[in-house]
């Protein structure tokens, strides 16, 4: 009698699978239900992914570049007088690097990836300076040591810099030693070292730099005096 009810038991429970089976054949909707789960959960992560591509493109665009400005120039300049040589600047290798530095400590320095020189910034601090004393002396004859101009400079001018940054809101600083040669270069008639700092006015980078740019400004004066005095 049990054998005979185990057997009816397992009869109904393979009667019941198939009908189980042949129900879902027969209901193609509940596989159609899953797969719009799983095509709505694709989109849904795609659309993450580019709202986030979106984001990070959004920031490289934003990227704003920056140059040291000279003083202005003056109406017009003597194309006569003593040649006068500006050998490369020298600068500290934390500087040579696209980023806007900034000190956030003696010892913390911090790089905007955001916020960068239009141009390496060793050349753009040559340039300036060699435009701010030809506008200082009046001269057309301030130029570059690697410039040919034919007629060896009366003085050359050496400046290495030693810190060149500042904080947002607070202070530009410029650390400098600088020298005076004789024509060839090889005798120094005059070595100092010099130190100025300019306020930002404005926690921007925008005010940083003009601040930079004044600082500059300030180191080619004193150059300018001390070859005057010569």
């Amino acid at each position: 009698m049990r054998t005979q009810c185990g057997v009816a038991e397992t009869k109904l429970e393979a009667r019941s699978s198939k009908f189980e089976t042949n129900s879902n054949k027969q209901n193609p909707n509940v596989q159609n239900k899953s797969r719009a789960r799983i095509l709505i959960q694709i989109v849904v992560l795609l659309l993450g992914l580019a709202v986030c591509l979106s984001a990070c493109a959004g920031k490289s665009a934003s990227s704003k570049f920056y140059v040291l400005s000279p003083l202005p120039q003056s109406k017009g300049s003597d194309p006569g007088g003593t040649t006068i040589g500006v050998f490369p600047v020298a600068m500290p290798d934390y500087l040579d690097r696209p980023q806007i530095v900034t000190r956030v400590s003696e010892n913390e320095i911090q790089f905007d990836e955001f916020s960068r020189w239009a141009e390496p910034l060793k050349e753009n601090f040559y340039t300036v300076l060699v435009d701010n004393l030809s506008t200082l002396l009046n001269s057309e004859k301030v130029i570059k040591t690697a410039q040919n101009p034919g007629v060896p400079p009366a003085f050359q001018v050496g400046v290495e810099v030693l810190q060149f940054d500042g904080s947002l809101g607070g202070d530009a600083v410029l650390n400098v030693k600088w020298g005076l040669f004789e024509a060839e270069g090889k005798k120094l008639l005059l070595a100092r070292r010099s130190l100025f700092k300019e306020p930002t006015g404005a926690a921007t980078y925008e005010a940083l730099v003009a601040a930079e740019s004044r600082a500059v400004a300030a180191l080619s004066r004193e150059i300018a005096k001390a070859i005057r005095s010569r």
